[in-house]
């Protein structure tokens, strides 16, 4: 395959999949079919079914793609930073920023978490990349606990905490942004997680 075609598929792919998303955010996982993200992509059923041979197929690859771009966010902010508080702050304030950035992100993710109980493709990657997130904190908790800006945690049960509380907001906020400021949401829950982990007797 030359780089022309190889670059024309993977434009093909990328426009699939962003149609899945949009037919996704306003049907439902389970209240669409093929010929809609067809029509929403300006294909045919036939031109869809060329690169993605099952309504599964893309499913499972656009819940791929949409996991990257939480982590790719994460890693992009806190690798502007040095310290493993800043680094932290940082990667929280990325779950945040790609609820504000793309904002039926999450909703999707909630109609696929839906189906981890009886699909174990999606059960797989969701288990693979949230462990993948998890683990940047939990890396970063422990470069500060080495470093003497974190005291001595679980830094792994601790990541999967501070993952489940800042994804919970970004969710619920997604939902229903009437409930409360975000913004003020975030810096409390930095606040507790640096409370909890920095030294006695450190700066705030």
């Amino acid at each position: 395959m030359t780089t022309r075609n190889a670059e024309k598929e993977e434009k093909r792919r990328l426009q699939i999949l962003q149609a899945a998303y949009d037919v996704i955010a306003q049907k439902g996982y389970n209240s669409f079919t093929i010929e809609d993200i067809a029509n929403k992509a300006g294909l045919s059923k036939g031109g869809v079914l060329h690169y993605f041979k099952t309504k599964e197929d893309i499913l499972v690859y656009l819940l791929e793609q949409m996991y990257r771009v939480i982590e790719e966010t994460i890693k992009k902010r806190s690798q502007k930073y040095r310290s493993a508080e800043k680094k932290l702050k940082a990667i929280l304030i990325a779950f945040i920023v790609t609820a504000k950035g793309q904002p039926a992100l999450y909703t999707v993710l909630v109609d696929f978490w839906a189906q981890i109980p009886v699909n174990p493709r999606v059960q797989n990657i969701h288990a693979k990349i949230y462990r993948i997130i998890c683990d940047e904190v939990r890396t970063t908790i422990d470069s500060g606990i080495r470093d003497g800006e974190f005291q001595p945690v679980d830094s792994q049960n601790v990541a999967y905490a501070v993952v489940g509380m800042i994804m919970n907001a970004a969710i619920q906020w997604t939902f229903h942004r009437e409930l409360y400021n975000i913004d003020h949401v975030t810096k409390m829950s930095m606040s507790m997680v640096m409370a909890y982990l920095k030294k006695r007797g450190t700066s705030a």
